[in-house]
Order: structure tokens, then sequence, then C-alpha cells
């Protein structure tokens, strides 16, 4: 018998963008489930912000002491 690969999915930490999108949406389900309109509504207009939102590539990361020292603080 040969030795299995590890399973990608098992072993990479999930994009905390998904997982979040994922409890999001699954409270949004129970919210509906609940009769909670108001709450399933924050949900999906969170939802949608998270979507149309620039990823963690394209908003890029910031070295707060270098821009404080590039500000003259």
């Amino acid at each position: 018998m040969e030795p299995r690969e590890p399973d990608e999915s098992r072993t990479k930490p999930a994009d905390p963008r998904t997982v979040l999108l994922g409890q999001l949406a699954e409270g949004m389900r129970a919210s509906l489930a609940a009769g909670d309109v108001e709450a399933a509504r924050i949900a999906h207009e969170t939802i949608g912000r998270l979507l149309g939102a620039p990823g963690t590539d394209a908003a890029g990361v910031i070295d707060l002491a270098a821009e404080r020292v590039r500000r003259g603080g």
C-alpha cells in the first residue's frame, strides 16, 4: 500500500473571509428560520459588503512604525 499525500483541504487553514462568509450565511439562515428578519437583513448586508470589498491582496499591509516615521511622528 502506497503512502497517501495529505489532503490540502484538511491541512491548509481556510481563508478568514471565506470562514466569515460561511458563518454569516449560516447566521442569516438561522435568523430567517427564527423569524428575525432584521438580523437576517444585517447579515445579508454584511455579506454584500465583504464580497464587494477588496481582498487582502489588494488592500496591502501597512508598517505602522515606518508610516509614523514618514509622517514625522
